[in-house]
């Protein structure tokens, strides 16, 4: 899934509506004073011997791209302008930090607005603001994590843990990726082979929800940090 970056938000909305019901997987490239390097991004099959796509700029921060078998915070603020989608040309790609997918256990992935990277592409007094969409994947989970179910133990703005509204499902999107929501209000109901650690989550189960925290949490801020655990693999 690949998404470039539009200026103006209304135009944003519209396109990150499409975003969020397909994923079309094309190959991507990113020219900036950090690097010359042609990034191409391929998540529809999992590879063992899958090369790093992320770099390292002249700050010595790294440009996080996420390979097949990694977890990561995707995640769009209200303007629809900073992001990350799991590739190096979004502004909040500079020390995002993903998850080795490597079996059942505890992981953290997060995304942040403090980097030399980000002021330098968004300005130096820009920060993301609102929330118009956020989810934890797993990029090819459904080949290279298959039967990973997420559960998502706690979301933190800035250092502060955010209560949860409602609990998070787990499924596959697309065939590929391994998904859970945390903030998508196109996702108006629990799709066909949604899970939990429980088990199967019922589409009328009213306990789960695409959207398990409030946005309102999320006016100004810096750092998004996930907290999850894995499990069935």
């Amino acid at each position: 899934m690949d998404i470039k970056k539009i200026s103006a938000a209304a135009a944003a909305s519209l396109a990150f509506c499409l975003i969020c019901t397909s994923c079309d997987n094309k190959k991507t490239k990113k020219s900036s004073e950090y690097t010359n390097k042609t990034i191409t991004e391929d998540v529809t099959e999992f590879k063992e011997d899958e090369p790093d796509k992320s770099f390292v700029t002249s700050d010595g921060e790294t440009a996080a791209a996420v390979s097949s078998g990694q977890a990561y915070l995707e995640i769009r603020d209200a303007s629809g302008i900073h992001q990350y989608l799991g590739g190096t040309e979004e502004d909040l790609c500079y020390n995002a930090v993903v998850a080795d997918i490597k079996g059942n256990g505890s992981y953290t992935v997060s995304v942040t607005a403090d980097s030399a990277g980000f002021r330098a592409e968004a300005g130096a007094d820009a920060k993301p603001e609102g929330l118009m969409y956020a989810a934890l994947k797993i990029n090819g989970g459904a080949n290279a994590c298959p039967g990973a179910v997420l559960t998502i133990d706690s979301v933190e703005v800035d250092g502060t843990v955010l209560p949860m509204v409602s609990k998070n499902y787990t499924f596959i999107e697309m065939e590929t990726d391994i998904k859970s929501n945390i903030y998508n209000e196109w996702a108006s109901a629990i799709p066909d082979g949604a899970v939990s650690a429980e088990g199967e989550v019922a589409a009328d189960n009213a306990e789960y929800s695409s959207v398990i925290v409030d946005k309102d949490a999320f006016a100004s801020w810096t750092e998004v940090k996930v907290n999850f655990t894995v499990s069935g693999m």
